[in-house]
């Protein structure tokens, strides 16, 4: 539940020349730094998002870093709540507001994993986990990210007749289901009928 889509770093300007022109670069979105911020993370770790590496991707220089983010730990706080907006807080809203019947909703959940957004987003993913081992900010972050999706989950199995005293446990089970066939290698499309029967009570 983790994608963010692609985005290219420095777009063609029609008519432009080959060659960068002398002047001001124009400004860039806190939306352009952050996601160059969490490609950088997902290839190399927390270490390896530093300033002149972001804006070097960016083909900017450091001075434009600081005209938009007052420090990196500003930056980073600021990229995590772009990341939990992303991949929860507006994914839960866009599931939840899904024309579906409980049924569908159900099905919708198991199919998360088998995006093009699911499948880019899997190494941020893993990298922001692996972050959270050894920061309070982003542990914290993941904790509520978690909860979040849990709860949504918890909800749609009660939808489908999960009993209350039991949803959570099957929520668990299905959002464990859909992160590790995210994350884990493999062909498992033989596999997935009868997983997602099974987590379904079917």
């Amino acid at each position: 539940m983790n994608p963010l889509p692609p985005l290219p770093l420095q777009p063609e300007i029609p008519g432009a020349p080959a060659r960068s022109r002398p002047g001001p670069k124009p400004k860039l979105s806190a939306e352009r730094w952050f996601i160059a911020a969490l490609e950088i993370l997902a290839v190399g770790g927390i270490d390896a998002v530093r300033v002149e590496l972001v804006a070097e991707a960016l083909g900017v220089t450091k001075g434009m870093f600081y005209t938009r983010f007052q420090s990196r730990d500003a930056f980073l706080e600021a990229m995590i709540d772009y990341w939990r907006q992303r991949t929860t807080t507006g994914l839960v809203a866009e599931l939840g507001a899904m024309d579906a019947s409980p049924q569908g909703r159900l099905a919708r959940l198991f199919t998360i994993s088998q995006t093009d957004r699911a499948k880019t987003g899997a190494s941020i993913e893993l990298a922001m986990r692996t972050w959270a081992l050894t920061d309070d900010r982003a542990a914290r972050a993941l904790a509520e990210i978690d909860r979040q999706r849990l709860a949504y989950f918890e909800s749609v199995a009660i939808a489908n007749g999960v009993p209350a005293d039991q949803a959570a446990a099957r929520a668990f089970m299905i959002y464990s289901y859909v992160i590790c066939d995210t994350l884990l290698p493999g062909d498992r499309d033989a596999m997935r009928a009868i997983c997602q029967g099974f987590l379904s009570g079917a």
